[in-house]
């Protein structure tokens, strides 16, 4: 009987333990993505961090999403290096918990394309952004996340020369942003 009860109470102070981790994840994450919002970059940076330990005890997908956070801050930073970096963490994160073609992946191919097409390594952003297009399509994504992928492939092509296919996309992107617009 004592074991019984011993077991039931670790149990009680182990779901305890993970919901108090998801809120502080949740208040830690909020946090930075409000002081990002608000260029109050050293505080978002602070509490990314701060959610990275807490996501440790959660999972990948919130592990991925903090530093996707961080790369995202480094990216409007100019700290193109540290923002590929924590990109590919991230990517590599969410790819292995939660599949190749999970939504989630594919905000990440966007953020780490969009560094890449800043650092003119546009073959490998047009890539990333094609598969992050592929996986939008088969899934159920918001229109302001097709509209990013979508608006950031059509420069690319337009950089290659692809006016007619960069067209094609600004028009959908319009449509998509208009979407997004009506739905507020």
């Amino acid at each position: 009987m004592k074991a019984g009860v011993a077991l039931a109470l670790a149990g009680v102070l182990f779901a305890g333990c993970a919901s108090s981790a998801r809120f502080l994840w949740e208040e830690y994450t909020g946090e930075a993505l409000a002081s990002i919002g608000a260029e109050r970059y050293a505080r978002a940076e602070r509490y990314l961090n701060l959610a990275l330990g807490k996501a440790e005890q959660l999972g990948p997908q919130e592990r991925g999403i903090n530093l996707n956070g961080l790369g995202e801050l480094s990216r409007r930073q100019g700290r193109y290096d540290d923002a590929i970096a924590f990109f590919l963490l991230a990517l590599e994160a969410k790819e292995a918990g939660l599949g190749v073609d999970h939504p989630d992946v594919a905000i990440t191919m966007t953020n780490l394309a969009l560094v890449y097409a800043v650092d003119g390594r546009d073959d490998a952003a047009q890539s990333l952004l094609e598969r992050a297009r592929t996986i939008q399509e088969g899934h159920r994504v918001s229109p302001r996340a097709r509209a990013r992928t979508l608006a950031a492939l059509a420069q690319v092509y337009r950089k290659f020369g692809r006016a007619d296919d960069a067209q094609t996309l600004e028009e959908r992107v319009r449509a998509l942003r208009a979407e997004a617009e009506a739905a507020k």
